[in-house]
């Protein structure tokens, strides 16, 4: 499996080339919708750049621990925040199938939202959902490390190579050169036990 990692400071150049294509569009939603929990800091970035005080966190289960949990996105019931008639932009990370984003923006319309747009980091072209705005595209499915999923990465990718889940966090790390990690190697230990004690 290919891992396609992302350090802190190439994931925060990425958030603030979204919010500069938004930007630099002319883009001015009114409400912006962060998907979580991937969405927060691109969301949050992009609002402040756009100078967008109206920000909605909005939690969607499909992927979980080493794969998908449901057959398709479980959205927190969110009642309408003033949607209606609004212009909204819904931010996330990653657009994989498409499956997250396509209910989000369905429930939103169906909230009377007058227009809206989406903006991620990452699109796969694999997705079925073509989101408005993206930084990279991929056109292959590769499994993207973020770093504010840090240990949830690395535990689900240790998890698939068999049972010594510090040994193999620790040679995945090594193998695609992780850089500004900021846990010290007992913490990272630490952090990987409580997912294999929790899950």
């Amino acid at each position: 499996m290919e891992i396609h990692y992302i350090s802190w400071s190439k994931a925060i150049e990425y958030c603030y080339k979204l919010a500069s294509l938004l930007l630099d569009a002319g883009e001015s939603p009114e409400v912006i919708v962060a998907i979580s929990r991937g969405g927060l800091i691109p969301a949050r970035i992009v609002s402040d750049i756009l100078g967008v005080d109206e920000l909605v966190v909005v939690r969607s289960r499909f992927w979980g621990i080493g794969g998908r949990i449901h057959n398709e996105p479980v959205v927190e019931s969110f009642k309408s925040h003033g949607f209606k008639d609004k212009k909204i932009l819904v931010v996330d990370e990653v657009v994989d199938t498409g499956s997250t984003m396509s209910k989000i923006v369905r429930i939103l319309y169906d909230y009377g939202a007058v227009e809206v747009k989406t903006a991620v980091l990452h699109y796969k072209s694999t997705s079925a959902f073509k989101p408005d705005y993206y930084v990279e595209k991929l056109d292959r499915w590769v499994w993207i490390f973020y770093p504010w999923s840090f240990s949830e990465t690395l535990y689900s990718l240790a998890k698939m190579r068999g049972e010594n889940i510090v040994e193999n966090a620790f040679t995945i790390l090594r193998e695609i050169n992780a850089s500004e990690i900021y846990l010290d190697p007992l913490r990272i230990k630490l952090s990987l036990e409580r997912y294999n004690t929790e899950r």
